[in-house]
């Protein structure tokens, strides 16, 4: 007999990482319906997967939760996140709807937190960060604080590889206006990009140096998932991002750089071909310190980060749809506990000895 498999959305299904999502989903026999802004651009992914689709964009609410009516769980990979997450979160609340997405900055999660008693209230949980840019990071900071229960600084990084894909230097130019954050005695208070620079063992991936990349997430995400107290977030990213960061203020704007750096992204690639994501790793790094000194340190070893956004957010729609789900706003490591360290294809976790 036929297993009933719930149907779900898939927001921004034309965008480079919808694609990848998209085709997953379809090899593995979930019912995916896609979605976004333009119809002529939807209509032939989805005769080719062999799937329906919706077409409807973020300006009308009427529109939206029509298009949303019946639909049990929505995946938003439409970035930037600052024009979508809040919007869809919304519409979901209002329709029923279960919210992920694949947002990795802090604005945004904190945009969703502010709506989580309302979510709460309509019975919808919110989770955001599902792919490469919280899940992982999150997982392995619950993994550090179950090896270290007293610790109370928690240092991550991540790795992604020598390149920047249109999409990401999109998400840097919306964020060049917004402060970035650290944990501080259970706070996040602002931080400056590249303000501190460190090098960064990634076990397999080699020793690189890391700058203070505090639009991250997961300096929220892992505060809830943990409860350490203090947390900052680093990223050992190419060459030209580390200049835009260290020269934030030189590029924000409306001034002649920022137009330059627009440009520049408008030229990069919407992302990389399958053959090389499959010869790229992606990495991220975690320690954890306690007041007496103890540390435990591991290192997440993992595939391309446009692949490892794919498995890992389908495996958070996966685990959304097969049962029961916290209301409210949840984060990855919340629901999913450690398990994507141990079980995602092509994930390893490298425990460092101190």
């Amino acid at each position: 007999m036929a297993v009933f498999k719930p149907s779900w959305m898939l927001y921004g299904a034309t965008g480079y990482t919808g694609k990848l999502i998209a085709e997953q989903a379809k090899a593995r026999g979930q019912n995916v319906i896609l979605a976004g802004r333009d119809g002529n651009l939807l209509a032939p992914m989805a005769e080719r997967l062999g799937v329906s689709y919706r077409a409807f964009d973020m300006s009308a609410r009427d529109e939206i939760d029509k298009n949303l009516a019946g639909i049990r769980l929505v995946l938003n990979c439409a970035g930037p996140f600052s024009l979508t997450a809040s919007t869809l979160a919304q519409a979901c609340m209002r329709t029923g709807s279960h919210y992920l997405d694949i947002a990795g900055e802090v604005a945004e999660h904190r945009g969703l937190l502010r709506l989580d008693e309302r979510a709460k209230e309509s019975g919808v949980m919110l989770l955001p960060g599902v792919g490469f840019g919280i899940l992982p990071s999150d997982c392995l900071a619950l993994h550090l604080k179950q090896k270290l229960p007293q610790a109370v600084t928690l240092t991550l990084a991540f790795s992604a590889g020598a390149s920047a894909s249109h999409g990401t230097l999109a998400t840097l130019i919306e964020s060049l206006d917004q402060s970035g954050y650290v944990r501080r005695s259970g706070q996040l208070i602002p931080a400056e990009p590249a303000s501190e620079s460190r090098d960064v063992d990634f076990g397999p991936g080699k020793v690189q140096r890391a700058i203070l990349f505090p639009w991250r997430a997961d300096v929220l995400s892992a505060g809830l998932s943990t409860e350490i107290p203090h947390i900052q977030s680093y990223g050992a990213v190419p060459a030209v991002l580390r200049f835009v960061l260290k020269n934030r203020k030189l590029f924000e704007s409306g001034g002649f750089l920022n137009g330059l750096l627009r440009r520049y992204a408008a030229g990069a690639p919407e992302g990389p071909k399958a053959n090389d994501r499959a010869k790229r790793k992606s990495w991220l790094y975690g320690e954890v310190i306690s007041e007496h000194g103890a540390r435990a340190r591991a290192v997440v070893e993992g595939p391309d980060p446009y692949d490892f956004t794919t498995i890992a957010a389908l495996a958070a729609v996966e685990r959304s749809l097969s049962g029961p789900v916290p209301d409210g706003f949840v984060t990855p490591a919340q629901l999913l506990g450690t398990a994507p360290l141990f079980n995602l294809p092509g994930v390893k976790l490298h425990d460092q000895v101190v």
